[in-house]
């Protein structure tokens, strides 16, 4: 991660990483400002990223980011569905939807109520809309331990061999090494 100091590494082929990761600046990083409302992908403030679905009639889980036609720097690929839902290992539902409010923004759940009280919208009260978003108290607490827990990376597993001992590596005589193949 570009934004933590010492560096984070993320693994860029789990998505959910990604979003878990960018969702917890978004929700413990001072210097984020929710009014930004930044991207869960790029972390880049509106309306510099802006992201446009593709024309689809499927279900809002089954939706898709049009990446041809959204400004976001980082156009990682992720399950809809999968992001919507929280679980103990995989706590963040942060994820992308259109505004329900039918300006035809899509927003990031995390940053809605942000979304709501900006020049959009310009609401002061929220009182008279229904609740669209509402973070549980689970998932903000485990969000919290993953941002706590963020610089400590997770040492590299061994291999082992069957009798639980770290396997040596494959001796190969000079015979049958292809450097004699070369000759």
């Amino acid at each position: 991660c570009t934004k933590c100091f010492p560096a984070v590494s993320i693994s860029t082929k789990n998505y959910q990483r990604i979003l878990e990761h960018n969702a917890c600046h978004i929700l413990f990083d001072k210097s984020f400002l929710p009014s930004d409302q930044p991207c869960g992908l790029c972390l880049r403030p509106f309306p510099m990223c802006k992201l446009t679905f593709l024309k689809s009639s499927g279900t809002a889980a089954a939706r898709q980011i049009d990446w041809d036609n959204s400004s976001c720097l980082n156009p990682v690929k992720f399950q809809m569905a999968a992001a919507m839902k929280s679980s103990e290992k995989s706590p963040c539902t942060n994820y992308a939807f259109l505004c329900p409010l039918q300006c035809g923004l899509l927003v990031w759940t995390y940053t809605l109520e942000a979304h709501f009280r900006s020049s959009t919208h310009g609401l002061k009260s929220l009182a008279n809309l229904p609740v669209y978003y509402k973070m549980a108290e689970m998932e903000f607490e485990r969000m919290q331990v993953i941002w706590n827990n963020r610089h400590n990376q997770p040492v590299p597993r061994t291999m082992k061999n069957l009798k639980g001992k770290v396997a040596r590596a494959l001796a190969i005589s000079d015979a049958h090494r292809s450097i004699m193949a070369l000759r």
